[in-house]
């Protein structure tokens, strides 16, 4: 007895899916049914390009007859803006700010004696003057921070007024080194000839108070010119002048006030011989610096 074995529905119902594609297909293109505008109640279906040109048209008169429009054509062009990378400038002020903030965590009592005594220089009395001579290290940062900021500034200083070169002689960052290295070089080589003047002339004590003095100021000075130089780096151009002016005036204020701390050791000096004194101030102050700034421009020019 033969049996055939019938196929599976779902075969069968994807064979009746094709041929009834193959059907469709064979229709001729008059017998295709087409979508009919009037079917609907409308002429026509307008395509998107009309569309988008009508809503152009409708947005241009309300905005031409709005009344707020005075007729004018106003035209906003933002100019480009050149930018500028200061990361450099960043991280430097950031050592800066952070090497400050060491040396006052580390050494709370110097950093408030020191503003004490600057302040108030009656009140200083001999415990805290000694205090503050004993703390080497905290000098010693305090000096290195004086440099810093001190060569900092003038770094800023001479590159907002100088003009600037497409092909520098020396990189920014050593320019900067160097003028750091020179501020040193300076109060280094006026600390050893003031100890050596006061070793020889036999006046150790009034060479002693007046290089106290100095160092003091300069400490003062350093912290001071801080805004300055954050100014100067991050600034806009119209406002170097003003600033390079204001803190001039603020420096030539806290040297003019260590001088007339240091009476004592120049009173006699500026009583007998004022030409003297007026060639130990050009000779310790005004050259050194002035031979400084004039060897960074020659290097970076």
């Amino acid at each position: 007895m033969l049996t055939f074995a019938l196929p599976h529905m779902p075969f069968i119902r994807i064979a009746a899916f094709v041929l009834l594609l193959c059907c469709a297909g064979a229709v001729s293109p008059a017998a295709q049914a087409a979508v009919r505008p009037a079917d609907y109640g409308v002429d026509s279906f307008p395509d998107s390009r009309a569309l988008a040109q009508g809503t152009a048209l409708l947005m241009d008169s309300l905005v031409r007859h709005h009344p707020m429009n005075s007729g004018r054509i106003v035209v906003g062009i933002s100019p480009e803006r050149a930018m500028t990378d200061n990361t450099a400038d960043f991280y430097l002020l950031l050592l800066i700010f952070l090497l400050l903030g060491l040396i006052r965590l580390q050494n709370p009592r110097y950093f408030h004696a020191l503003i004490r005594v600057f302040v108030n220089p009656a009140a200083g009395s001999r415990q805290v003057n000694e205090q503050l001579q004993a703390a080497r290290m905290s000098n010693f940062l305090m000096n290195l921070f004086f440099a810093i900021s001190a060569g900092a500034y003038l770094y800023y200083v001479m590159q907002a007024f100088l003009p600037s070169s497409p092909a520098p002689a020396v990189a920014p960052g050593v320019w900067m080194l160097l003028l750091i290295a020179g501020v040193m070089v300076v109060y280094l080589a006026k600390y050893l000839v003031i100890r050596l003047s006061g070793w020889a002339f036999r006046i150790e004590t009034l060479t002693g108070h007046y290089l106290f003095n100095v160092f003091l100021v300069n400490k003062i000075i350093a912290v001071a010119l801080l805004p300055f130089i954050v100014l100067l780096a991050f600034g806009d151009a119209a406002w170097v002048q003003p600033v390079v002016i204001v803190s001039l005036a603020a420096a030539g204020l806290l040297l003019l006030n260590r001088y007339l701390r240091s009476w004592e050791v120049f009173g006699s000096f500026f009583q007998y011989s004022r030409f003297h004194f007026f060639m130990y101030l050009c000779a310790s102050e005004l050259l050194p610096l002035a031979v400084l700034m004039k060897l960074a421009v020659r290097w970076m020019l």
